[in-house]
């Protein structure tokens, strides 16, 4: 009985046994650090899908929501930039409007109203340029005479609406009408405009699809202003929906702007005014009214799109639920088995390196190799954190220049550090002379960088505190947080000494600013320092500023002068014209003028001779090689290089009004040759005219068209020029010259005389006397 016993039970021991291997063979697997890895990525990636699988359900009865708000926003945002775009029209188009030189067009005739034109022009030009304005032009309609005026000049109401914007949905009576109705601004249905062909066989050119908005003032009924909208910039840059069926309705109903087939007024429900979208035969109609304006602005949607929009939406979320499982779950099988093996090497070999447990120590191979790279690393740190200690000074430049330029970087703290003190500015600006430039034969980038490194070290002696650094290629800027008169004399003597020695070959204007206090604009100290710069006199040495002299009187021509050099610039005169210039600028070289009256007066000459070629209707081009040599400035710092400039400007434009002349109108160039002859005499319109076989009426109209300036100017133009010349030449009694001069009435010569001159004929030869003694 016993042994039967012992045979059941070994059996049933061995079973035991078997189950216990078992368990703990699964439980040492599972405790494993790729099972562990693999079924929390497992898990992880269940709720993940669950998260995932939730969110679709409810995102899925919510998508045509979403989709309905989206397009509620939308309109919302197309609506309000539209509105402010309009109002930003209108102030622009008001602020012209109301320019006190369009205002002065209708007062003033002759040159007065053509300079006016001119700069009107300008200011349009300037308004139509802005790109984010989105106005193809502004056009000034005038009521009397039917004159308008835009960028591209001006032209004759029916020609510009006819010809240069034409358009079937606005002919030339249309704007002609717009002068009796009784608003003060109002937007037009969309048009196409279309420039014309010079010639009948030629096709229309289109202009572009427009909005016109007119406005006028109830005060003021002599003119009225367009501004031309481009309607197709408007929809782009304000309307960001995928539908582009889009209307813009105005107070009446009208149609101001449609994209869209579907804008039919006659299939567009009711609109209430307490909601945002109607939804009328499957299709939806999102909606908002102008808070400013009152338009409406209409998007069309048809209700297949949105329903195909979320079946679309439904088939993406399922694809990429079912992509983002798999990939997650192929990720994390290669990411555990990736992870794993590396540590089960580490472990294996731990395991048999002695059948202990190993301590790590730092001789072991991957601790030796993580060492060493830590020990890289402290010694890349500690090369950087060198570096940045050396470069620290480059930090604070520019730190210094983006404080001076107003530009934000991001830290408001770094800026704020800057100069918490009094300081001072030292602003240095080299000039390099011809002797380098021929010598030399390279870039002064180098020599500019060795001296700043000087300057940059004698001041540190002497201000420790101090900072230069170069702000532009020819200058550079010296920060000074001590002040102290006796040592700032002391450095500038001592820079002064060192530069002296290199004065062939360039010199300096060295601006020295007042102390500032510390809550004084940054910006606008250093901007005041700069403009010292301008108050050097032209000489060729080192010049030292410390404050304004305030602005003398700017040394321009005089009013005779002017009428001196415009009569000779219109003959081609290019001898006196260079004889009178350089007679001035011997006396401002007397009055050591300062390099900003220099430049004032080159601006000036200049101006002078556009004005002439504008007048004889000559072609700038020939020209203007000569005024872009003013961009290289750094050349002109004598009174030798201005005399150069001057040459070269008035014998290129002498040159071409003489050309002209020998191909102008034989009109214009027997009444100029008569007048010159005989001024002294008698001379009339109607004797001329007669001369011409011409009636006086036609000739004064020619010569106004062609020269810009009447003919009776003219003549006393002449006169004037002779008595001036006369006066200055000769010791002829004031009552001889004026009999000489073609006035026989001695008080008719005074009036004329102070009318062009601004003085009287007495006052003039004594005052140039004078001139020309001292």
């Amino acid at each position: 009985m016993y042994d039967k016993y012992i045979k059941r039970k070994i059996p049933d021991q061995s079973l035991e046994v078997s189950r216990i291997r078992l368990f703990s063979r699964f439980q040492s697997r599972t405790s494993s650090l790729l099972i562990r890895l693999l079924f929390g990525f497992l898990m992880v990636i269940v709720l993940l899908v669950s998260f995932n699988y939730l969110s679709f359900t409810f995102f899925q009865s919510n998508i045509r929501n979403e989709i309905i708000s989206y397009n509620e926003q939308n309109i919302r945002f197309t609506s309000e930039r539209y509105e402010e775009h309009f109002q930003l029209v209108q102030k622009q188009m008001y602020a012209l409007y109301f320019n006190e030189d369009v205002d002065q067009l209708q007062k003033s005739t002759g040159n007065a109203r053509f300079q006016l034109l001119d700069r009107v022009k300008l200011e349009i030009i300037k308004v139509v340029g802005n790109p984010l304005i989105y106005v193809d032009n502004a056009i000034i309609v005038f009521k009397e005479g039917s004159l308008t005026l835009s960028r591209t000049g001006t032209n004759d109401r029916v020609s510009l609406f006819e010809k240069f914007y034409a358009s079937r949905d606005y002919p030339d009576y249309f704007w002609q009408r717009q002068f009796k109705e009784s608003y003060t601004s109002k937007l037009f249905p969309k048009s196409y405009f279309y420039e014309h062909a010079f010639f009948q066989s030629g096709d229309a050119i289109s202009k572009g699809l427009f909005i016109p908005y007119v406005l006028k003032h109830w005060q003021n009924d002599d003119f009225y202003l367009v501004a031309m909208l481009d309607a197709n910039k408007l929809f782009n840059a304000f309307h960001r929906s995928v539908n582009s069926n889009f209307v813009i309705f105005d107070n009446q109903g009208l149609s101001l702007f449609s994209t869209s087939e579907l804008a039919n007024q006659a299939g567009i429900p009711k609109l209430p005014a307490d909601r945002s979208y109607v939804l009328h035969d499957n299709t939806y109609y999102f909606y908002q009214i102008g808070q400013n304006s009152g338009y409406t602005y209409l998007n069309i949607i048809p209700g297949a799109n949105i329903s195909e929009q979320v079946s679309r939406l439904n088939l993406t979320l399922i694809i990429l639920l079912v992509l983002a499982l798999i990939v997650s779950v192929v990720i994390s099988v290669l990411f555990s088995v990736r992870f794993n093996r590396p540590v089960k090497q580490m472990v294996s070999s731990l395991h048999s390196s002695s059948g202990k447990d190993v301590l790590f120590k730092s001789n072991i191979r991957e601790f030796e190799l993580i060492g060493q790279k830590l020990d890289d690393m402290l010694q890349t740190n500690a090369r950087i954190q060198s570096d940045l200690v050396q470069k620290n000074i480059q930090l604070v430049s520019y730190g210094y220049l983006n404080k001076l330029k107003k530009i934000y970087n991001g830290s408001r703290g770094s800026v704020d550090m800057i100069s918490m003190q009094e300081y001072r500015f030292i602003v240095y600006e080299i000039t390099y002379k011809d002797r380098f430039w021929e010598e030399m034969k390279e870039e002064p980038g180098p020599l500019t960088y060795c001296i700043y490194e000087f300057i940059n070290h004698s001041l540190l002696g002497l201000f420790p505190t101090s900072l230069t650094f170069q702000v532009e290629s020819r200058q550079m800027l010296s920060v000074i947080n001590e002040i102290d008169d006796a040592r700032m004399d002391a450095y500038i003597a001592e820079l002064l000494q060192v530069l002296s020695h290199d004065a062939d070959y360039y010199f300096f204007t060295i601006s020295i600013s007042p102390p500032y206090p510390q809550r004084s604009d940054f910006t606008e100290a250093y901007e005041q320092t700069i403009k010292l710069l301008q108050e050097r006199k032209l000489k060729e040495n080192t010049q030292v500023v410390r404050q304004s002299a305030g602005r003398q009187a700017v040394h321009l021509l005089t009013p005779a002068q002017e009428q001196q050099f415009d009569s000779n610039l219109s003959a081609g005169n290019t001898h006196e014209l260079l004889h009178l210039l350089d007679r001035h600028l011997a006396l401002m070289e007397r009055k050591c003028a300062t390099v900003l009256q220099y430049q004032e007066f080159v601006i000036d000459i200049i101006q002078k001779v556009r004005k002439t070629f504008h007048a004889l209707r000559i072609d700038e081009r020939a020209i203007e090689p000569v005024i872009a040599g003013l961009s290289t400035g750094q050349s002109f710092y004598s009174g030798r290089h201005y005399r150069r400039f001057f040459s070269q400007l008035l014998v290129a434009a002498c040159e071409e009004i003489r050309k002209h002349q020998k191909n102008g109108d034989p009109i214009i160039d027997f009444v100029l040759d008569y007048v010159q002859k005989c001024y002294a005499q008698d001379i009339t319109l109607d004797i001329v005219a007669e001369h011409l076989h011409i009636t006086g009426g036609y000739l004064s109209t020619y010569f106004k068209d062609k020269t810009g300036e009447y003919f009776v100017d003219y003549i006393n133009g002449v006169r004037i020029g002779e008595a001036q010349r006369m006066l200055l030449e000769t010791d002829l009694r004031i009552q001889d010259v004026a009999v000489l001069s073609g006035y026989q009435n001695i008080n008719s010569f005074n009036r004329m005389f102070k009318k062009f001159t601004g003085m009287s004929p007495r006052e003039f030869r004594k005052e140039k006397l004078q001139e020309d003694g001292a």
